[in-house]
C-alpha cells in the first residue's frame, strides 16, 4: 500500500455544467467538479470566484446538466475559458439553450439530463467564493434518454466522470448489479 498526502480525489466527480445567465441576459455556462447530493432534493457545489458566481449572487436560480462522452470537449472549453474575460465562451461551443421552465436559468439542448436549481443557502462565504447548498426544483431528461419505465436512464446518457489524478475525463460504464439489493444475499 503506498500513502498519499490529502487531495481532492473523491471518486467518481461528476462533470457538471452550470448554466446562469450574465447581467446582460445572455446564457452563461461553467464546468464545476466539486459537487454533490446533499440531501434527498439538494445538492451542494463548491463555487470559486467566477463570473457564474457573480451571476448566482444577482439571481440566485440556476440549471446544472451533466456532461457527457459527446459533450466533453465543450464542457472541458467552459471550465477553462473565463466568462469574465470572454463572456461570449458559449458560442464556440455550438450548444443551444432555452429558458428552463421553473428558473430563471439557461437549459442547453445537448445534455441529456438537466436539474432546475434555486440557492437555499450560501456557507462560508467570501471573496474567494462560496458553498451552495440548492433545492433541486425540477429535472428534465430528453426523451431518447428514457428507460421503458419513464424514468432516466443512466446507462444511454455516456456519462463523464472527472479523474482528478491525472486530470482526466472517463466515461462511466454499464449497470453491474442492484443497489438496496444484492447485499441480501449476505444475510
Amino acid at each position: 500500500m503506498k500513502n498519499f498526502k490529502p487531495e481532492a480525489w473523491m471518486l467518481p466527480q461528476p462533470v457538471l455544467i452550470l448554466g446562469t445567465y450574465n447581467a446582460d441576459g445572455s446564457p452563461n455556462a461553467m464546468n464545476v467538479a466539486w459537487s454533490g447530493q446533499w440531501d434527498m432534493t439538494e445538492i451542494m457545489i463548491s463555487m470559486g470566484a467566477h463570473e457564474t458566481t457573480e451571476n448566482l449572487n444577482r439571481c440566485p436560480e440556476f440549471t446544472v446538466a451533466f456532461a457527457t462522452v459527446d459533450t466533453h470537449v465543450a464542457a472541458d472549453y467552459v471550465g477553462i475559458v473565463s466568462g469574465k474575460k470572454h463572456p461570449h465562451k458559449l458560442d464556440n461551443t455550438g450548444w443551444k439553450s432555452t429558458k428552463a421552465e421553473n428558473v430563471n436559468a439557461p437549459v442547453f439542448d445537448c445534455f441529456p439530463m438537466t436539474m432546475e436549481c434555486r440557492i437555499k443557502e450560501k456557507l462560508f462565504e467570501s471573496e474567494t467564493g462560496y458553498y451552495i447548498v440548492a433545492e433541486i426544483v425540477n429535472i428534465s431528461c430528453r426523451e431518447e434518454f428514457l428507460a421503458e419505465d419513464g424514468k432516466p436512464d443512466v446507462e444511454k446518457m455516456n456519462l463523464i466522470t472527472l479523474d482528478p489524478i491525472h486530470n482526466g475525463y472517463i466515461a462511466l460504464g454499464h449497470r453491474v448489479g442492484n443497489a438496496y439489493h444484492d447485499g441480501k444475499a449476505l444475510k
